[in-house]
């Protein structure tokens, strides 16, 4: 077994590092659904429960709007009480689509909701906008607005992360979990070459053969598994024409991030903050308006009114030196480089400003300032355009197998954020170790191996 990856350390944007000796996250800013959901029956299937000491903070998140906070905590119940003192008037209907949302009777739900936008969901069951708004605002972990958000993956969402949220290393930063999951992978034989790229996927009569690294060195391989930008392995990797080359020219990437990293000295970010949740902060009801951006060559429109804050030393139990950590997220277009450069600073110090409405004295305790642009993304994980979550979360992407990972062309599948089930088109940690996990059956099944595990479902 072989892994080729073209960064020098493995896990994509669920990547920590280290600048002037403060620790942040890449994207990743918590781990959701460890009790009941997927990613805690991978971790136990794997016994990474012993390798990675989570803990769960509380609250997770603080959701602000502009006349209303509403919290999510580590336990359900208490984040259902948290949206009735928020909005009283809808106690019984938040109830209800709570209710709905945990049934246990996944294929009726999805049977129910399939053809449905969220937007369309929250009307069947609320009145309140605030309310819609505010449960709608917890949709930047897919990227895509309410009103063009598929319901069902949303209900996947609201089970993983929002009911089942907030699990943290309790002794270092996200990269535990890639570490982790290389040490597991090493100890069975595997192998993995950082720092190169695949350049080429080998075939014979549309079957897969091998593959070429950086151009020269050709490995011969019974089986591909591409975990990388779909468009690319399709459209550039691959030495023939495929279906999946032709279904992917009708789908929507989804849109990526402007994320400011802060380091912050001498300061009580717990104190500052009252707690140690990631905060939403939106100046408008009007959350449509945040996952859209005008397109333009020219400029960058700079809309900083609606921020995503991150606080990964809040979540450390190592913290160096008291050496806090924030970062600042904002959904942003591609952009040319030219336009980058020019504008990037602007933009990096508007979020500042926005973050400071929270904590008035934080730009007096900034340690270092930096940024990173779409360009940076899509440069350090190669995700096309540096889109954050694969492909946006719209009804036209959850048709049955629309991206299977099992491809058209034998013995190469498809496994990540970039590949489809039918009801799980978009990304996350346990959406993406969902389809590892399946791939890792289909490629036994085609191979006439036993799988021992049983069957886990979303």
């Amino acid at each position: 077994m072989l892994i080729v990856e073209q960064h020098y350390k493995p896990g994509g944007y669920c990547t920590s590092f280290e600048r002037n000796g403060y620790d942040f996250d890449v994207g990743v800013h918590y781990f959701g659904g460890i009790k009941k959901g997927i990613l805690g029956k991978i971790f136990k299937e794997l016994n990474l429960i012993s390798m990675i000491k989570l803990h769960q903070f509380d609250p997770t998140d603080k959701l602000v709007l502009p006349d209303n906070i509403t919290f999510v905590r580590a336990n359900a119940n208490d984040t259902i009480k948290e949206f009735k003192i928020s909005f009283p008037k809808e106690k019984n209907n938040i109830d209800k689509f709570f209710k709905y949302i945990l049934n246990s009777n996944f294929l009726k739900v999805y049977s129910e909701v399939k053809g449905m936008t969220f937007e369309k969901l929250l009307d069947a069951f609320f009145i309140d906008f605030r309310l819609k708004a505010t449960l709608g605002v917890l949709l930047s972990n897919i990227g895509t607005a309410p009103n063009k958000a598929a319901a069902f993956p949303c209900i996947v969402l609201f089970r993983q992360y929002i009911l089942d949220p907030g699990y943290y290393p309790r002794d270092g930063g996200i990269q535990k979990l890639p570490n982790a999951l290389l040490n597991i992978f090493s100890k069975h034989g595997g192998q993995i070459i950082f720092s190169k790229k695949i350049t080429k996927i080998l075939t014979k009569k549309r079957i897969v053969i091998g593959v070429e690294i950086d151009g020269q060195t050709k490995i011969k391989a019974n089986s591909v598994l591409s975990n990388a930008d779909v468009i690319e392995t399709m459209n550039k990797l691959l030495d023939i024409k495929s279906k999946e080359s032709n279904t992917i020219q009708n789908m929507t990437p989804s849109p990526s991030m402007f994320i400011v990293y802060l380091g912050l000295k001498d300061i009580d970010l717990n104190k500052n903050l009252g707690n140690n949740s990631n905060i939403y902060y939106f100046s408008s009801y009007d959350v449509n308006k945040y996952y859209s951006f005008p397109e333009s060559k020219k400029r960058i429109h700079h809309t900083s009114n609606s921020i995503i804050c991150s606080f990964p030393s809040l979540h450390s139990f190592c913290l160096h030196n008291k050496k806090h950590t924030a970062s600042i997220l904002k959904f942003a277009d591609y952009h040319p480089k030219k336009i980058w450069e020019k504008h990037k600073a602007i933009y990096m110090e508007e979020m500042i400003d926005k973050l400071c409405e929270l904590i008035p004295s934080l730009r007096c305790h900034i340690d270092i300032k930096f940024a990173a642009t779409p360009r940076t993304l899509s440069r350090y994980t190669s995700n096309h355009k540096g889109a954050f979550s694969g492909w946006t979360t719209i009804l036209h992407h959850m048709k049955s197998n629309l991206l299977p990972q099992k491809t058209s062309i034998k013995n190469l599948y498809l496994a990540g954020h970039w590949t489809t089930t039918g009801y799980l088109p978009f990304g996350g940690i346990p959406n993406v170790a969902y389809t590892g996990r399946r791939c890792a059956k289909l490629i036994l099944d085609d191979m006439k191996k036993e799988w021992t595990y049983s069957e886990i479902n979303p």
